[in-house]
């Protein structure tokens, strides 16, 4: 397996208690090549509760300050002792356009390997996980999120765009959404994040779901593909160690169906390119 390059430990608030030497242990036994660890860094709620003058609830939870902070200290300890293992320094930036500006400060941090972007909740709205959606308007709601990947896309403040189809993943009907009205601005999102150099994440979180799928589905990242989009990162989105490498069999032979013959990760934000074998190959 070539790389996992996002996952979360015991630092995000959503993950299972594990340490970044756990999940570099599972990495080497698995025979994975690069992992990255990349906590939650929710930009609008980087401070604490207070400074908002907010509060803390089930559904929304502020401080990302100390989830990175600690993720990135445990991190680099780690990075001394990882074997075979290239552990690559994270973080997920969610809701980027809502203070760029921070975004931008956090960005420059020179522990940072690379930052993948993404939109977990639109501005005064929970996160999707948490809406009721047989009471919204479900298609002005999507369309809404993917001109907000937009404008995340917009900025500079990440190397990887995360989960293109968030918002659509917790969707009662998923299976049967139509993307079809979203494909202009999906194109718009794919020709930014080419042009600024940056890479699409095909993330297989939801491949252990009773109906599996990836975010976005290999329909979209084949039009990246034909887009011109070069550069691309696996992932398992993985919030427990059991999880990471999950199912990479599958998310690679999906890369080569889309017609990638290489993969991307990330050095201090530098895409370096590695060869995804034919299937059943050698690297």
């Amino acid at each position: 397996m070539i790389m996992d390059l996002h996952t979360h430990t015991g630092h995000s608030p959503d993950a299972a208690p594990d340490t970044v030497a756990e999940r570099v242990a599972a990495a080497n036994a698995m025979g994975l090549q690069y992992m990255a660890v990349t906590d939650h860094v929710e930009i609008n709620r980087y401070y604490p509760a207070a400074f908002y003058h907010a509060k803390d609830t089930e559904k929304v939870l502020y401080n990302s300050e100390a989830v990175w902070k600690g993720s990135a200290a445990e991190t680099a300890a780690a990075q001394e002792n990882t074997g075979a293992l290239t552990l690559l320094c994270g973080a997920e930036f969610g809701q980027i356009p809502q203070n760029p500006v921070l975004a931008g400060i956090l960005y420059r941090d020179a522990r940072l390997d690379l930052v993948i972007g993404s939109v977990h909740e639109l501005p005064g709205m929970d996160d999707f996980y948490f809406l009721d959606y047989p009471h919204l308007d479900v298609p002005a709601l999507m369309q809404a999120y993917f001109e907000e990947v937009l404008r995340l896309a917009q900025t500079d403040c990440y190397d990887i765009l995360g989960h293109l189809t968030y918002g659509t993943r917790y969707l009662p009907n998923r299976a049967d959404y139509d993307l079809t009205p979203h494909l202009p601005v999906i194109d718009e999102i794919f020709r930014t994040v080419i042009a600024k150099g940056k890479a699409v994440e095909l993330n297989g979180s939801n491949l252990k779901a009773d109906v599996p799928f990836t975010d976005p589905d290999v329909s979209l990242i084949r039009r990246y593909r034909e887009l011109g989009g070069r550069y691309l990162t696996l992932s398992t989105d993985a919030h427990e160690t059991k999880y990471v490498g999950y199912k990479m069999d599958v998310l690679e032979q999906l890369a080569r169906d889309a017609g990638f013959t290489e993969l991307t990760y990330f050095r201090k934000h530098q895409p370096v390119l590695v060869p995804l074998c034919a299937e059943g190959g050698d690297l």
